[in-house]
């Protein structure tokens, strides 16, 4: 009898299915085979073959499977067939999954499987089981990386006294190292995970302002993709006090997607108090250069006063005898009012110019003179009185109404009186001189000043530039481009000083005698400009980079501790909120300053130390 047209249909349906399955099984890359309730092999992909090291399906096609490629524990011990999970599969009708075990190849080689084992079924009757495994030798490798990575970050974490901590783009705790958990003062890192970061330790500014989260550099990180650095800020810990800290956040990429931030950070509390003692000494240092200089500076108008002072005490004892002897000759007051005359039109006459010829002349004929009237010490009156412009004339006519007897006295009273008016002049101008420079301290150091104050940038310049004068001398030109309409400025006023005089002593060092140093002022919008030039031989391009770091020096030892500029940098642009650059080449080094018109910022914003 013919087959039905529905029994070709199915006929046909069948070779289709099996033409698909045998693709799909010569598709795959995983390796699969069927057992049958005895676990002998019943089919066998090309894929199996290759991953067993076997050439042809008749290598397999019969033979059990488990004695095959499943005989052994990876430790050698044998694995017996009852606790195999492959046979579970239809010993129990389940589906099996096992994520690591070995198969055997061909070769008595092994290689770590995952593998899917499930029961064949067909009208009702359990036939047996198929098995899909394929190699993990790649992922398990990839798996011991990632582990050995993670344990290697791990250590690093555990191991590093930085504070580190992760945050998701919530900026909640993602994870917490153990020195970020002490730091903060925490017990342990469950404390911290998944609260957020900013409320819990970073929410009050050092003054007690609120800390908006918009502000917080830490969130810039994720925010704005890149990363940050803030030197001096203040970290909250568990029980409510604070302290100094610098930290690092840089942005978390996780499959080239942002997931967050990353931030390392430490406590500044000692080192803040270390490079406040370095300045203290870097101080103490330019201080103790600066006393010795003042010490020199005052030294030659104190001694010169001191010596005015004992000649104006013997000068005053003679005068006094003079006029004692004087009074007795019985002058009139006419007499008495022409020599008083004498000496003031002497005090007041403008000392005339001689050359060393007509010195010695007017002294030779006024010593002769005095000579002929009896005046004792002809020799060394003639000298005193010549200086104050009295020759021999100009005495004649003083003396020509006083009797003979009485011209020797008068003529010594005259030359003590001009004496003690010339000791005088000296006494005032010294002393003139030592106040003017007791005023450059005064100005220099901002005594009686508040710290912060609005001033003429000028007024601390020239103040600095009298306090070096020891070291210009008549040796170093300075000149002055001062612009005359430069607006007052609210600075540090002692701080800045202490720039001013750092980068002055440098220009001095660096030009040495011969030298010249220029400092030009001008004003930008927003800003006061002060450059302070010189013509030395320059800073070499391979140091320049570097002289703004903290002990760098190029001077010998013993002479510079390498935190002069450093110093200048921090006052400049963390106190007073301005800019420092410096250009050099030889004969032309630049140091620029720039200074906000509105002043350093406010406490809270300002960078300590």
């Amino acid at each position: 009898m013919a087959p039905s047209p529905s029994d070709e249909q199915s006929t046909h349906e069948l070779e289709h299915s099996e033409q698909l399955v045998a693709s799909l099984l010569n598709a795959t890359g995983q390796g699969v085979y069927g057992v049958d309730l005895e676990g002998n092999c019943t089919f066998v992909n090309p894929a199996c073959l290759s991953l067993l090291g076997y050439e042809v399906e008749s290598d397999l096609l019969g033979r059990n499977m488990h004695q095959l490629i499943h005989h052994t524990r990876p430790d050698g011990e044998p694995y017996p067939v009852e606790e195999c999970q492959i046979y579970q599969a239809h010993r129990e009708e389940r589906g099996m999954h096992v994520r690591d075990e070995i198969v055997w190849r061909a070769d008595g080689t092994s290689c770590p499987v995952e593998y899917w084992a499930h029961p064949v079924h067909h009208d009702d009757h359990l036939l047996g089981s198929v098995v899909a495994f394929v190699d993990i030798s790649e992922r398990l490798q990839a798996e011991a990386e990632l582990h050995e990575r993670e344990e290697m970050v791990r250590a690093l974490l555990n191991a590093t006294g930085e504070g580190i901590y992760g945050t998701d783009l919530n900026g909640d705790f993602t994870f917490a190292n153990p020195a970020c958990v002490l730091l903060l003062g925490y017990e342990s890192d469950e404390e911290l995970l998944g609260r957020n970061a900013h409320k819990l330790i970073h929410h009050t500014r050092a003054n007690g302002q609120p800390y908006p989260v918009e502000e917080c550099r830490i969130y810039q990180a994720f925010r704005e993709g890149r990363d940050t650095n803030v030197r001096d800020e203040i970290v909250w810990r568990v029980d409510g006090t604070s302290f100094s800290a610098e930290y690092w956040s840089s942005p978390l990429l996780v499959n080239g997607e942002l997931a967050g931030c990353v931030v390392a950070f430490f406590d500044t509390t000692e080192r803040k108090r270390a490079e406040e003692e370095l300045r203290q000494s870097e101080k103490l240092a330019a201080l103790g250069k600066l006393s010795a200089g003042l010490a020199h500076e005052l030294n030659n108008p104190a001694a010169a006063a001191q010596r005015a002072t004992a000649q104006l005490r013997e000068g005053l004892g003679r005068l006094s005898n003079v006029a004692a002897r004087l009074g007795r000759e019985g002058l009139s007051s006419e007499q008495w009012d022409a020599l008083t005359q004498a000496v003031e039109d002497g005090g007041d006459l403008a000392r005339p110019t001689l050359g060393a010829l007509d010195r010695a002349d007017r002294e030779e004929a006024l010593a002769d003179w005095l000579t002929k009237h009896h005046v004792t010490d002809p020799w060394q009156l003639a000298p005193a009185l010549v200086s104050a412009g009295i020759d021999e004339t100009s005495i004649e006519t003083m003396t020509n109404d006083l009797p003979a007897a009485a011209v020797p006295n008068a003529v010594g009273w005259v030359s003590e009186s001009l004496g003690t008016d010339e000791r005088l002049s000296t006494l005032s101008s010294t002393t003139a001189s030592i106040s003017e420079l007791v005023s450059a301290v005064k100005s220099y150091s901002s005594m009686d000043r508040a710290p912060q104050q609005e001033v003429d940038i000028h007024e601390g310049l020239e103040s600095t530039l009298r306090i070096l004068q020891y070291k210009l001398q008549d040796v170093i030109t300075v000149v002055r481009e001062y612009d005359p309409g430069l607006p007052p400025v609210t600075v540090l006023v002692g701080e800045l000083n202490q720039v001013w005089t750092n980068l002055l002593d440098n220009a001095i060092d660096a030009v040495g005698p011969g030298g010249t140093i220029t400092i030009r002022s001008s004003a930008e919008p927003d800003w006061v400009v002060v450059e302070i030039c010189d013509d030395g031989p320059g800073i070499p391009a391979d140091i320049l980079p570097r002289v703004f770091d903290p002990f760098f020096t190029t001077k010998d030892v013993g002479e510079g501790t390498g935190l002069g500029l450093d110093i200048v940098r921090r006052i400049v642009t963390e106190r007073s909120g301005g800019e420092i650059e410096v250009t050099s080449e030889p004969g032309d080094t630049h140091f620029t300053v720039r200074l906000p018109l509105a002043g350093p910022p406010s406490g809270e914003q300002r960078t300590e130390g």
